[in-house]
């Protein structure tokens, strides 16, 4: 994994003492929604550093000396990157997103740029409601994200001359128009910053690639 090699060299670099699966480290780094979790619950430690978990705020991160840094950029973020680079004043974009991820959703996507298109099963419900916007946001929902949902939902941009948006780096491949993606580079560098550091901020912003 791109992000555990560039943090595991900078640690070396640095000379900090590294044990991969030490349950008594006293400033431990973790990867990943089940390794916080399982920390969270039963490890010791003086300090946490966590990234990859897309939703941190549905966990009891907001602990004395637990840190986090996002590893997707905030939508608003990423539609005001956009706006930017093509010179355009203030849009409104659709976001298509199932019903059961509509709470989280809220928290992520401010009405003043967004418009939630809510769906059930499967996206293609609501292409019609779709149809009606220019800017299209793809949120990281599991439901939408699966391989047939998200294939139909691209072709069906393309058909009707959608333009994509998300942060989700692992997208470019389906041809969204525009995606701002992390850079594992840069977030090696912030979780070895935090180390040392004690920020206001719980949660970080995402670094992201130029």
């Amino acid at each position: 994994m791109e992000l555990e090699k560039n943090l595991l060299e900078l640690l070396k670099e640095r000379g900090y003492l590294i044990a991969l699966s030490g349950k008594e480290c006293d400033i431990k780094l973790v990867i990943g929604t089940p390794a916080l979790v399982e920390s969270l619950k039963r490890d010791r430690f003086s300090k946490l550093i966590y990234t990859f978990v897309l939703f941190p705020e549905k966990f009891p991160v907001n602990r004395e000396n637990v840190y986090g840094i996002r590893i997707f950029p905030l939508p608003e973020r990423t539609v005001k990157a956009f706006m930017k680079k093509k010179g355009l004043e203030k849009v409104k974009v659709a976001v298509p997103v199932s019903r059961k991820m509509v709470p989280i959703a809220k928290r992520y996507l401010p009405e003043e740029y967004f418009r939630l298109i809510v769906f059930r099963s499967t996206p293609t419900e609501v292409f019609n409601r779709l149809s009606r916007y220019r800017y299209v946001y793809i949120f990281p929902d599991p439901k939408l994200l699966r391989f047939v949902n998200l294939l139909n939902l691209i072709n069906f941009g393309k058909e009707n001359d959608l333009v994509f948006l998300t942060g989700l780096g692992d997208l470019k491949r389906y041809g969204v128009d525009f995606v701002q993606e992390v850079s594992y580079e840069k977030l090696a560098a912030e979780m070895v910053k935090l180390i040392e550091s004690k920020p206001k901020e719980k949660i970080l912003p995402c670094p992201v690639k130029e």
